[in-house]
């Protein structure tokens, strides 16, 4: 019985050790981003709201993420110059922990979310940019700001 556990034991050792450089080297490669809590605070209709804002290490996207509504509704926000803001449907990443992406299933894309699942789609046009904040409107009419 002890020679099983001693077994078992390494063996989960070894899975776990090779998660874990896994994960090291994807991330080395490029192929896999960190996404950390950013600071701030999320603005509903000029109300201060519970939502909470993620960004990647290179500092290029943002998901904001309200939580007026029952239901949180996230977005992912491009910093670049281009004006780019997707809905991430029923996705909504975990309020404090920082956690990995990778490259081929990104969970806010246009490819990965139902248009059936996105509750109130933002509107590109109307996003706007600052140093310290990003503000768009919805298609419902709500005006959703981050700022840090």
């Amino acid at each position: 019985m002890k020679m099983l556990l001693r077994a078992a034991g390494a063996l989960v050792f070894l899975l776990l050790l090779f998660l874990v450089g896994s994960l090291l080297y994807s991330t080395a490669r490029g192929y896999t981003q960190w996404y950390f809590r950013v600071s701030g605070q999320v603005i509903v209709n000029g109300e201060k709201t519970t939502g909470y804002m993620h960004a990647n290490t290179k500092r290029t996207l943002l998901l904001l993420t309200t939580t007026d509504d029952p239901q949180p509704e996230t977005y992912l926000i491009a910093l670049g110059p281009e004006k780019t803001v997707f809905d991430c449907g029923d996705w909504h990443p975990v309020r404090f922990l920082p956690f990995p992406v990778g490259h081929t299933n990104a969970p806010c894309s246009i490819f990965t979310v139902s248009p059936a699942k996105v509750h109130d789609p933002p509107i590109a046009a109307t996003l706007a940019r600052g140093p310290n904040f990003v503000e768009f409107s919805t298609l419902f009419g709500k005006k959703v700001r981050g700022q840090w």
